[in-house]
């Protein structure tokens, strides 16, 4: 049983020494009592000038939230978290790091665990990837902006060259109808690439009845033999918002899977409450989470990152604006909404504060 034991402490001391996170253990005191490899290597210090030192001293500079791992973790026994933090080490480089910290007790003393990660490669990909994204979405956008104004603009070149030989008062008038007609329809163009410009016009409703509006509208288009399932949770209050923008969000949402679902399929409605969220750096303290989901062939991989950019589709005649106007009315909420999709499943979930008083 003895050996058995001394294997098991060598196996986690070599697990712990090949892992990629740093891993380092703090006293009470806040100083080293252990680092592993992987710790040495990313701070840069051998282990004769890690262990016993101060954690403060191990850095030039930090943003790291020290009086929170102390209050939070060391006195509370809570874990606790810090992204992106700023670290220059003692060699004078700088890094961005992520930190987790947790309470373990040891022969009944306490210890802070740290485990430390350094981002800054993974940032690097991070931004070379979105500015990808954001490429290929500027350069859809311009190539559906041309697609769409060039027709308008060759009829109101064609008409205007027609009225220039014109002598027939019955023609010209047509010409001008036309000229109009196009004019307008890149004005709407236009309006509906600013979005909703109307600011929303907040009453407290009820969300089941604004979502059973969207069934009754959606079932009276149902052509494909689609199955709409309703999952509500019916404790839910009442929720202060745009009635009428919230169930255009949704009734988007919905058409867009039908579309997908082309014949049979399934779509589920779903309501829910979330409890201490963070969005936009904002902190919500209770949010509603309106689910909608579907079983459809799931969004192309190509597409999923700008989703929610303008002129973005994949629908043939589509004009690519129903969910980048969706999120800017989910925006106008204080909301979020996000969307996950693989093969076989795809769900666009909505969340919205709930107001603190009514």
């Amino acid at each position: 049983m003895r050996n058995n034991k001394t294997l098991t402490k060598q196996a986690l001391q070599i697990l712990s020494e090949n892992l990629a996170t740093a891993v380092i253990l703090l006293n009470q005191d806040l100083q080293v009592v252990y680092a592993n490899d992987s710790a040495s290597e990313l701070f840069a210090l051998g282990p004769k000038r890690f262990i016993d030192q101060q954690f403060e001293s191990l850095f030039n500079y930090h943003t790291i939230d020290v009086k929170r791992i102390i209050s939070h973790t060391l006195i509370e026994g809570s874990d606790c978290h810090q992204h992106r933090a700023d670290a220059v080490f003692l060699d004078s480089r700088h890094a961005k790091i992520t930190l987790n910290s947790r309470r373990l007790m040891l022969e009944n003393q306490p210890f802070i665990l740290l485990e430390c990660r350094a981002l800054d490669d993974e940032i690097k990909h991070d931004k070379a990837s979105h500015q990808m994204h954001q490429y290929m979405a500027a350069r859809t956008l311009i190539r559906g902006l041309a697609h769409e104004i060039k027709n308008p603009l060759g009829g109101i070149r064609g008409a205007a060259q027609l009225l220039q030989y014109e002598v027939d008062q019955q023609e010209r008038d047509e010409c001008a109808t036309l000229i109009i007609e196009q004019a307008d329809r890149l004005t709407e163009l236009v309006d509906r690439l600013l979005g909703p410009n109307q600011l929303p016009k907040k009453a407290w409703c009820n969300i089941h009845q604004t979502l059973e509006s969207v069934v009754k509208l959606t079932t009276l288009s149902n052509q494909s033999n689609i199955t709409l399932l309703k999952d509500y949770d019916p404790s839910i209050p009442d929720i202060f918002i745009d009635q009428g923008k919230i169930q255009q969000v949704v009734l988007n949402i919905v058409r867009n899977a039908q579309q997908a679902l082309v014949d049979g399929g399934q779509i589920t409605l779903q309501t829910r409450i979330r409890h201490h969220m963070r969005v936009h750096n904002k902190a919500m303290k209770n949010a509603l989470l309106i689910k909608v989901s579907d079983n459809g062939p799931g969004i192309d991989k190509a597409l999923r990152d700008t989703l929610f950019y303008p002129m973005v589709t994949n629908k043939e005649g589509g004009s690519g604006l129903g969910l980048a106007i969706a999120q800017t009315l989910i925006d106008q909420h204080d909301g979020y909404i996000e969307c996950e999709s693989w093969p076989g499943h795809t769900e666009f979930n909505i969340y919205l504060p709930f107001a603190s008083t009514k």
